[in-house]
């Protein structure tokens, strides 16, 4: 069976399915096939879906950071030839800009006589906004967004200065960090300052964050 006779058969199902179907080439991840209800979410045409750069795709239509996370994701089940579909979460940006949560499923769709892989398809279903997981997740997704945004900033703080930014973060005053830590009070303000500075911290709220963020609570 060739790739155009797969996609065929897909067709003659995929409008009658509740969720977005998309069929992509492995090698740029370029749309070669989308279902109705997907490109009445995104308010396009297949042959404009068709036509555009993947990377145009991904700007228009995704989270950036995301979708580098999972497309890595999919790179290398692809290279190691496996069966397997990955699973994520993505942020996908209607045709009236809102922002909704997928849960997303993608594995190989065809290869080739040689056994390369040459095409791929997703399925992305969508997750009520209200609802208490969808919360949940949004706010996980916003964590590991902190995280990756913030990481080489917090590589700069000392072992010492991790110790106090904890402290800070549980409501410690400086006298009550220094006598926890056996220091000196000045050495305690040295410290609270080069944080604040190196964070760019603008009040307790945000050291609380990146305690969390990076597991110091």
């Amino acid at each position: 069976m060739s790739i155009e006779n797969k996609i065929d058969a897909l067709k003659a199902v995929a409008d009658d399915l509740p969720v977005p179907i998309i069929v992509q080439s492995a090698d740029n991840y370029g749309v070669v096939y989308m279902n109705k209800i997907g490109l009445e979410i995104l308010g396009v045409d297949l042959n404009e879906l068709q036509s555009i750069d993947p990377r145009t795709y991904v700007a228009r239509y995704f989270n950036a950071d995301d979708d580098k996370e999972y497309s890595e994701k999919i790179k290398q089940r692809v290279n190691d030839f496996s069966e397997d579909y990955t699973s994520y979460f993505q942020q996908v940006k209607s045709k009236d800009g809102v922002w909704s949560l997928y849960a997303s499923n993608t594995k190989v769709f065809f290869k080739n006589k040689e056994g390369n892989v040459t095409h791929l398809i997703t399925t992305a279903s969508p997750l009520e906004p209200i609802h208490h997981i969808t919360i949940k997740i949004n706010r996980l997704m916003d964590d590991v967004r902190f995280l990756r945004e913030n990481a080489s900033v917090f590589a700069k703080l000392s072992a010492r200065e991790r110790e106090v930014l904890k402290l800070m973060a549980l409501g410690l005053s400086s006298t009550e960090i220094a006598n926890q830590l056996f220091i000196a009070l000045a050495t305690v303000d040295t410290h609270r300052r080069n944080i604040r500075k190196k964070l760019c911290l603008k009040n307790n709220y945000e050291a609380v964050k990146f305690a969390q963020a990076f597991n110091l609570l």
